[in-house]
């Protein structure tokens, strides 16, 4: 379990920064996708509530860090979405187009709302919180459905890494 997790921790790593260092400066881009969102729910789906929480709990953390925003605020809602997601992991499976799309749209939908909730605890500082019914949430929600299965596809090849084994044993008894 300890491999599964360093191994999802290290690419939510190099993911954040790409998306915080390369993505965020690409112009004609008018939100950023949130492909550590897309990641963390790539995780949790194939793993289930434990690793969902704690891989959610990471990007946070590195979130955190890079972005500057309070220290707390981006573990709090991505564990909450990272379990969630987990919830579904022996319920549904991640291969394909539709369920990614699915279960990404509706962790982005997730997102925003726990964010605009979150934000209440934050008043004094600078956390951008938009509304469901905004141009920017609209955009982040189409580029996040749609860069949803290209990621799952990327992140199956490393899917027997990645994958607990006490989920291998299921699988293979399936």
């Amino acid at each position: 379990m300890t491999k599964s997790i360093l191994i999802s921790a290290f690419i939510m790593l190099c993911v954040t920064i790409i998306e915080s260092s390369i993505l965020s400066n690409i112009s004609f881009l008018y939100v950023v996708p949130d492909l550590v969102l897309i990641c963390s729910i790539y995780f949790s789906m194939l793993n289930g509530k434990l690793v969902g929480e704690t891989t959610g709990f990471i990007s946070g953390l590195f979130l955190d860090f890079i972005t500057g925003i309070p220290f707390g605020f981006n573990c709090l809602y991505r564990t909450i979405i990272g379990y969630i997601a987990g919830i579904f992991s022996n319920i549904i499976i991640i291969n394909g187009i539709f369920i990614p799309m699915l279960g990404v749209g509706a962790a982005t939908i997730v997102k925003a709302l726990l964010i605009k909730l979150i934000s209440i605890f934050f008043p004094n500082t600078n956390v951008y919180v938009t509304g469901l019914i905004s141009y920017e949430f609209l955009f982040e929600f189409i580029e996040n459905v749609i860069l949803a299965p290209f990621v799952f596809k990327f992140l199956g090849f490393f899917k027997k890494a990645l994958m607990l084994k006490s989920t291998q044993d299921k699988v293979d008894n399936v």
